[in-house]
């Protein structure tokens, strides 16, 4: 019950934030995702794990997907809301449900057929249990509890097209407590995750 609670005041909080932003010079016709991802936890902290080589992994998979909404633009940046839902598996297995607000800033051409659009998710991040390896060391080290915690998600996106419907991305999958701020955690978990987007 926990979980459902926490996912439905992060789907409230992300509707909140999105409609705080609207106004009718923003309003333009939602853009819809779906995406796919898959990766690897790592045994580093978020800025060390975005470098992706070298570091650290875990023997510890995420596979994920969830959907977005894009109710508002402000020039090539478009803001909504985003739902996720991911397995964590490896040393054991546990579950991973997060949402929250989204904004992506649309293709940045670096070539006659290369578009690259940044993006980054903030919201809440809700697991059935803390999963072993990084993340359970990290609640014992800080006597917390790892099951409701923030998510970030900064994004690179890659598609071939200007008008292109799929697009390719890597993710930084992230948890923490936001500095003791929830669970009493500082630290909590960092995946590298690369995916598939399709947008209508």
């Amino acid at each position: 019950m926990k979980i459902v609670h926490g996912l439905m005041l992060a789907t409230m909080l992300t509707m909140a934030t999105t409609q705080a932003f609207a106004s009718e010079d923003m309003a333009e016709p939602t853009q819809e995702a779906i995406f796919g991802f898959a990766g690897a936890l790592t045994t580093e902290d978020m800025l060390k794990s975005a470098a992706l080589v070298p570091v650290d992994y875990e023997r510890n998979a995420i596979l994920g997907g969830g959907y977005q909404f894009y109710p508002y633009q402000i020039g090539n940046l478009r803001l909504g809301g985003e739902i996720g839902v991911a397995a964590r598996f490896g040393k054991g297995f546990t579950g991973e449900i997060w949402a929250g607000p989204v904004a992506r800033y649309e293709q940045i051409k670096l070539g006659e057929r290369l578009f690259i659009t940044p993006s980054f998710t903030a919201g809440l991040s809700l697991v059935t249990d803390a999963q072993p390896g990084r993340e359970r060391e990290q609640e014992i080290k800080d006597d917390g509890n790892a099951n409701v915690l923030f998510y970030l998600g900064p994004e690179i996106n890659v598609s071939f097209s200007e008008d292109s419907s799929t697009e390719f991305f890597w993710r930084l999958h992230h948890r923490s407590g936001g500095g003791k701020t929830l669970g009493n955690m500082k630290g909590a978990t960092n995946a590298n995750v690369f995916g598939v987007r399709y947008k209508f």
